[in-house]
């Protein structure tokens, strides 16, 4: 394992020096002080059997286990971390969620500051579009050297969240900061999931084990200088029950076709929020579609309570019916009775809203396996094993993962416009081999072991050695 800062790659002086008086000024800006390690401790997951959540507490020390690390930052890297304690659970593992967010202190008040900053600018740049559209686009495609060299400096920085914490314990993360934090305070048992299939610097871990979605993010990592000892292609980031179901669920989507039933729609919101236009107008272009019951629009507007309001406005103002889901315990009642292979509700419309992080991309994993296709923007739900119909990107870095769920057959081009997913969608009604097909592709790559990515991330991590 090349355990060399940034790789051993070198940046010049003057990138070195701006990174370490950001870093400084940030420290100094938000009260944060060296080698003050924050308690922790941990309680078991009020959502998730088997679950630990570590916490800022006197109370049980974390000294076993698998420490799973992310940060409550848009639902992609929550529903990683979310898919590789599947994964643990399953095989009998007892795996502590290490979320950056639920760690109240000046370090995580940080963190979270710079992700409703990144929220914003998301949601602006999804609603404006144009000028400031691309130059987020811009952003979010140029994680270079520096931007590495700076995450890494500020997570030396923020290592007190986890200093308290066995080094010798083995951990997967699931955001950057998570594992370079980890590899700043000690810890050598580390793997890390890089997310999307964008190759950029700042989404990797020097001196731990990354692991890759995809060969072709491998070859570009390799391309960028990065050591083949630190990379490895796992496969795609999907949690256990999913995974495990793929192929059985695919069959019953097939069943479902020949059979004429409904085509269920499951249209996620992304944890930004920033899609409320575009869905609005792309209800407005499928009204007939479900007024005719030929299409059931589920729509997860997770915990984004202006998105929901705005689809219901929508569908009252086209006359259309629905209910709403709006706790957990009905999210299960619902999914008990509706599942794939049983009735559809009378309903042709539902709306879901959360009052909580957790629950809101939850509900997204378990209405996957009770829906025919799923609409979403390209993050990482354009990994899952479902036929997919991609609504516009948030960041010009999610458009690479469109590309991969394309070539493997499960999902389609990314509609940049309302209209394009509209006109996609009336096609799929009319033409249900290209849903067929989509399933079919599921079904190979699932023998294929394409979706068992964090499976291989768990085995990997609890077979290292602490060198």
């Amino acid at each position: 394992m090349n355990r060399k800062p940034l790789f051993g790659l070198k940046l010049d002086l003057l990138q070195g020096a701006f990174a370490r008086l950001s870093k400084e000024a940030l420290a100094i800006r938000y009260g944060i002080r060296p080698n003050r390690p924050i308690e922790l401790s941990w309680k078991e997951s009020p959502h998730q059997p088997g679950l630990r959540i570590i916490e800022a507490t006197a109370g049980p020390k974390v000294d076993a286990g698998l420490i799973v690390g992310s940060v409550r930052m848009g639902y992609g890297h929550h529903r990683m971390a979310y898919s590789v304690s599947s994964w643990a659970i399953a095989r009998g593992e007892t795996p502590y969620l290490h979320d950056l967010l639920a760690i109240d202190s000046p370090e995580s008040k940080l963190i979270r500051e710079s992700d409703d900053l990144y929220s914003f600018l998301s949601r602006l740049a999804s609603e404006w579009g144009g000028p400031v559209e691309w130059a987020w686009g811009m952003v979010t495609m140029n994680g270079d050297l520096s931007s590495l060299q700076f995450s890494t400096l500020l997570a030396e920085g923020l290592r007190n969240l986890i200093t308290d914490i066995k080094p010798i314990l083995p951990l997967v993360s699931s955001y950057p900061l998570n594992g370079q934090m980890a590899v700043a305070a000690g810890f050598r048992r580390v793997v890390h999931l890089v997310p999307d299939n964008h190759p950029q610097y700042y989404l990797l871990v020097p001196g731990a084990l990354n692991l890759v979605q995809s060969n072709g993010a491998y070859a570009k990592f390799i391309q960028m200088g990065v050591p083949a000892e630190n990379l490895a292609v796992a496969g795609h980031w999907v949690s256990h029950d999913i995974a495990v179901n793929a192929e059985a669920d695919s069959r019953v989507r097939m069943e479902r076709l020949d059979a004429k039933k409904p085509v269920r729609v499951l249209f996620s919101v992304g944890g930004a929020g920033a899609q409320k236009s575009y869905l609005s107008r792309f209800i407005q272009a499928i009204v007939d579609l479900i007024r005719s019951g030929q299409v059931h629009l589920w729509v997860n507007a997770g915990d984004h309570a202006e998105v929901a309001d705005a689809v219901r406005t929508a569908f009252d103002k086209l006359k259309i019916g629905y209910s709403t889901v709006e706790s957990f315990s009905d999210l299960q009642t619902f999914c008990s009775a509706y599942p794939l292979h049983g009735d559809d509700p009378a309903r042709n419309a539902v709306v879901f809203l959360f009052s909580s992080h957790y629950e809101a991309f939850t509900a997204t994993d378990l209405l996957i396996r009770r829906c025919d296709l799923l609409s979403t923007k390209p993050g990482e739900l354009a990994f899952f094993p479902v036929p997919k119909l991609f609504a516009k990107r948030v960041g010009d870095h999610e458009a690479a993962s469109a590309v991969r769920s394309m070539e493997l057959g499960e999902g389609t081009a990314e509609c940049r416009s309302p209209s394009d997913a509209a006109a996609l969608l009336r096609k799929m009604i009319s033409d249900r081999d290209l849903l067929r097909q989509m399933s079919e592709a599921v079904i190979q790559n699932a023998a294929d072991g394409i979706y068992n990515g964090s499976k291989t991330a768990v085995d990997i991590a609890l077979s290292m050695k602490d060198e």
